[in-house]
Formats: structure tokens, sequence, C-alpha cells
């Protein structure tokens, strides 16, 4: 019996109801047959479990060991602070999202999708604790087997309660305040060692999130830390956080783990991301844009740590005791491994962790967020598959999907400094202490470059460079300045500068108005397009450049006359231009641009009489130029 007909016959027989309002627009930019791999056993498993067969539970788990596993992952439980704005009032009553126990989220859906002509046919549930152990039994084995009818493919998930943080948020209050309030107030945590390729024993402490109402909004979220004791099993020797889609291993340097009571690491629950439309969404949309949920060593300001190389902030304990959960209340859940149960021989196990391995996705698959409209990237809106499922599962730091943040601090006169260089951050300024990503770790520019954690030099740079948040000052210079005064210009008022760059060619453009001099009235508008060379220095936080080039030089004169009037005449004349700069990079890929350019032109003469000399002047450049 194929996979399909086995899902069918569980679904039609058990628990199976109609949901409201069929929602399957992500079936068009989400393929529902694609699932990650289940991350298997290292060879070393039996040192660390014991042989399966000596499991009288059968989760693979050998009875001798189980105690001391037990106290293992005990011992080194992690205390997390949560984000400071991540809860929810019923009431008077303040209710912080918990990370809760995966088996809360009982009923499996499933999108009913046919292949051809590809479209949603139906939509079912199936409540898991209502489902028979056979039946419950043969839906796991089929998902394993990972096969699908030729006609129908099924896209399976568990399904939180609404569809958007609003909802979400509403749901949560719901469950906090109703009849089970005590099973989603107890924050759970599960706990699975493995051997590393070392031969040392890593314990992984996994969290489960019902939602994540950040800037990719999805449902379900998954995030973890490894913790490595030493070969005593009675100290802490290294930390492992993860966040997004880095990770941060410690000791690192002058950089240690927190540890609370000797042996238990602090995570600090990420996060904040300041934003053009960050309070806008909060207003309107009722979103929180607070709670990433990654894992992170500090707190303070983590650059490049979100999506889309967004700094994500951090916030430290303060007097609101809610946010601490120390390690003392976590209900510690040993978590075996899952190729490792045997629920052909112990039926009732599969039960118990069913949850674990299934390949579902733990939420709605694709939910509006700032970045849904991205339908070919994953922009953090789409829910996770679960731990067993994760990249990470069973792997150190740093790893596959999860590449190394050398962890950097800065001081603060430096990061106030370039804060106030990035008026993008005018509200959120003089924010410490800040984290940076030091590219002079373990990984090649090259490299770096590879995985996008880094822009691509060389002929492969490409990069956009404008005044718009910027300044720039002309000033005529030998027989130009007889005529015309200088030129201030603030972001558009008097200029506009810009540039784009694609390996050693810049073209460079944009227009100044300069002010004629006395006894005579006017204006005159610049405005060149050109193409230069650039010759760059090596890639560092200051970077020199040198260009020069040419192109054609449009002008406009505009004098005023007496009797009110006003005399325009314009055209076109080449020219060249030579500059020298220096960038300076706030970030990865943003640099402050400082450059002095020299032009030169013909002079703006109304008759060829008077376009004898050349027009010259200098421009002071300073802007942002962004790197891809």
């Amino acid at each position: 019996m194929t996979h399909l007909r086995v899902l069918l016959a569980v679904l039609l027989g058990n628990a199976c109801v109609p949901v409201h309002g069929p929602r399957g627009a992500y079936i068009t930019f989400l393929p529902p047959d694609q699932r990650p791999p289940l991350v298997g056993a290292s060879r070393a498993a039996d040192s660390l479990w014991g042989a399966p067969e000596a499991s009288e539970r059968g989760d693979g788990i050998a009875e001798h060991r189980r105690a001391s596993l037990d106290s293992l992952v005990r011992r080194f439980t992690p205390t997390l602070v949560l984000p400071r704005a991540e809860y929810v009032k019923v009431g008077t009553r303040k209710y912080r999202l918990l990370p809760v126990a995966a088996t809360l989220i009982d009923t499996l859906r499933v999108d009913l999708i046919n292949a051809s002509p590809y479209s949603l046919r139906d939509t079912l549930n199936v409540a898991l604790s209502e489902t028979s152990t056979d039946s419950l039994v043969r839906l796991v084995e089929g998902a394993l087997q990972y096969q699908s009818g030729a006609e129908v493919l099924g896209a399976r998930y568990f399904d939180f309660p609404g569809r958007n943080p609003r909802e979400w948020w509403q749901a949560y209050g719901r469950l906090r305040s109703g009849p089970d309030s005590a099973r989603w107030s107890e924050p759970t945590v599960y706990a699975h060692p493995f051997v590393d390729r070392d031969g040392r024993v890593v314990i992984q402490y996994w969290w489960y999130y019902p939602f994540n109402d950040f800037l990719g909004n999805h449902e379900g979220d998954w995030e973890h830390i490894n913790v490595v004791p030493s070969a005593d099993g009675q100290r802490v020797e290294e930390v492992h956080y993860y966040f997004h889609v880095r990770s941060v291993r410690l000791p690192q340097g002058r950089f240690r783990p927190e540890l609370e009571d000797g042996t238990h690491p602090m995570a600090y629950v990420g996060g904040r991301a300041y934003h053009v439309l960050d309070y806008p969404i909060r207003i309107v949309a009722g979103d929180r844009n607070e709670g990433s949920h990654g894992s992170f060593p500090y707190p303070g300001e983590w650059e490049a740590a979100a999506g889309a190389g967004t700094t994500e902030s951090v916030r430290r304990r303060d007097r609101d005791t809610t946010r601490v959960l120390p390690w003392q209340r976590f209900r510690v859940v040993l978590t075996p491994e899952p190729s490792r149960i045997d629920y052909l021989r112990r039926p009732e196990i599969v039960r118990e962790w069913a949850w674990l391995m299934l390949p579902v996705r733990w939420g709605f698959p694709s939910v509006p967020s700032l970045g849904s409209e991205i339908k070919f990237a994953d922009v953090g809106n789409r829910a996770p598959y679960g731990p067993a499922y994760n990249a990470a599962w069973n792997r150190s730091a740093p790893g596959l999907f999860y590449p190394a943040y050398q962890v950097r601090k800065l001081s603060f006169v430096r990061s106030a400094v370039e804060d106030l260089l990035q008026p993008w951050y005018y509200l959120y300024v003089f924010r410490s202490p800040r984290f940076v990503h030091d590219m002079r770790g373990d990984f090649e520019r090259e490299e770096l470059a590879r995985l996008g954690l880094a822009p691509r030099g060389g002929w492969k740079e490409k990069g956009l460079g404008s005044t718009l948040l910027g300044v720039h000052w002309g000033v005529p210079v030998a027989e130009a300045a007889d005529q015309y005064g200088n030129s201030e210009g603030f972001l558009l008022w008097r200029n506009f500068w810009g540039k784009a760059r694609v390996g050693a060619v810049e073209l460079f453009g944009g227009y100044q108005r300069f002010p004629r001099q006395a006894p005579d009235t006017g204006t005159l508008f610049v405005y060149p397009i050109t193409a230069n060379l650039v010759l760059r220095g090596p890639d560092r936080l200051f970077r020199p450049y040198a260009s020069v080039g040419g192109g054609v030089y449009g002008w406009e004169v505009r004098l005023r006359q007496d009797n009110g009037a006003q005399l325009v005449w314009s055209g076109w004349d080449p020219g060249w231009t030579a500059a020298a700069g220096l960038e300076y990079y706030l970030r990865t890929k943003v640099a402050l641009d400082v450059g002095v350019r020299y032009h030169r032109t013909r002079g703006p003469g109304r008759t060829d009489a008077e376009r004898d000399g050349p027009f010259e002047f200098f421009g002071l450049y300073a802007g942002h130029y962004l790197r891809f």
C-alpha cells in the first residue's frame, strides 16, 4: 500500500473533521512533496544509549543507561531570559510566550493536493490523541518511507489556531487562561545527547514555541543550544548558541559562556529588530516584532544576526522576573534518537514520540510577513520541520546552514559614532553593547562571500551608492569661481549624486545647483553622466579607492532679469572626472563613502564666444555605499 493510501485510510477512519476555509495559496511556491532528510545517529550511538534491544520501552534508551543520561542532561539545563514585549494580556494578567511541550499541538492537518492539474483538493484534520495505536504506527511508518501517490499529494503540518500574529496572540491568551492552562504554563525543554566526531558527548537542548512574531512571522518555532560537558561530566567545556542561520561557539578568545550555578548556561532569547516599519506594524497589524527566539550568549545589539543582515536587539535581565525561566522550572525530557525507536516491537511508544519522527512542518506552511511576497525564497515566514529534520540535529557548531559568527564587541565610542553615521538608526542610537561579526575568523574572505556573509570583491563586486542620506558640497574653481558660488547640498536639496559599480567599472552621475555670483542673479544646474575605471584597496574596515573617467555633462543656466523675466539656456558637452575617496564599512555590506571628485567640462555660455574657458569644480561627496 502506498504512503498516500495508508495516510488516507488513517485520515478517513480516525477523527476526521472538515476545516474552515482552505488556505492553499502556499502550494504555488512551496512544493508539498519535498522535505529535509531525517538526520541519523553516529556510529558511536550505542556507546551512549546502549544496545537498542536493551530498551524495555522501545525508545532506544537502554535501561541501564537511562538514569545516568537523565541525570547528565538535568545537570546542564540552561536558564532562559525571554524578550521584553513577548506577552499577551488577558484581563489584568500578563502571559509570556513560553517554550512548551510539543505534544500540546495534537491535531495533524493534511492538505490533499491534486498533482495534475495542480490544485488544492481538500483539507482534513487528525487528532493524534484520538487515533488508535495501530493507525498511528501505520501513519509514522508510511511517512518515513517518503512515498506519495501519482495523483494526489499530501502536505502535512501541525496548525496552531489563527492566521496571523494578532490571531495567534488571541488564541494563546485563551489557552493560557483556559481549562488546560497548567500544561501551557509549564516550560519544557527536550534534551538530546549525542556523540560528536571527536568522541565527545554533546547535549542539545531544544525548545518549542507555538509561533514566531518577528520580522519573518511563522507558526511553530524550534530553537536550541548545545552544551559540551567535560569528560568527567562535571563542568561545562563549550556552549554552542544558534540564532537564525548563524552559530556562536564559546569559549572564543576572551568571550566565555555565562553560567548559572556553575553548570547551567545562560541563553538570552532574541530579540527585537528595529526597522522603519516597526511601530506602524505594531500598531496597525498587532505584531510584536519581538521574539525571534534565537539563542544569544549575551544581551546587546547583534549586528547582521537576523534576516537580511538586520541588527537584533537582545534584552538584558531586568526587574521583571517573569522574563527569566530558571533551569529549575523546566520539565526536562530526555529525547532519544528517532532511528532507534522500535515502534514495531513496542507499538505503544509511538504515541509518545510520533511528533519527533513525523516529517511534518510545525505550523501552517507559509504565513503573511514582511517578506512573504518573495515567493521562491525562505524569508522567515515558513514553518520549520521538527528537531530531527533540522540540519543541526546531532551536529556541533559551526555546521551545515549554521556558519560561524565570529564575535567582536565594539567600544561604546565606536558604536555611537557608527550609529550617528547611519541616519536610518537615529531613532535608536547609542544602544550598547554592540557585537559584530568579525570576518577575520576561521573562514577566508572568499568563503564568507560564497556563504553570503561578506560582499563579493574584485570583478564580482556589485554596489550602489548615493547622497540620498548624505551631503555634497560643490566648489567652483578657476574661472568658474568668478561667476558661481559654492553649492551646499543636503539630501535632495541642491544636489543628488549616485553611482553603480560592477567590478572596476563605475557609472557616476547626478546634479548640482550652483548660485550665480552678484551682480547677476540666477542658477546653474550641472548634471553629468560619466563612466569611470576604479582602483580599490583590499576589503577592510577602511577601503580607499580612486577613479578616473569621462562622459557627457548636461547644464542649464537660469538668469533672472531686472524686469522679472528669466532667461534659460542649456546644452550638453563632453567632460572628464577624477576622484579619490575612502569607504568606512559600518556594516559588512554598508559603508560610509567620503570622497573628493574633480569635474571639468566646457563653460556654459550662451554663445561660443562666452564658452572659451572651461567650467571646473570640486565635489566633496559624503553618502553611503551598499554592496550586494
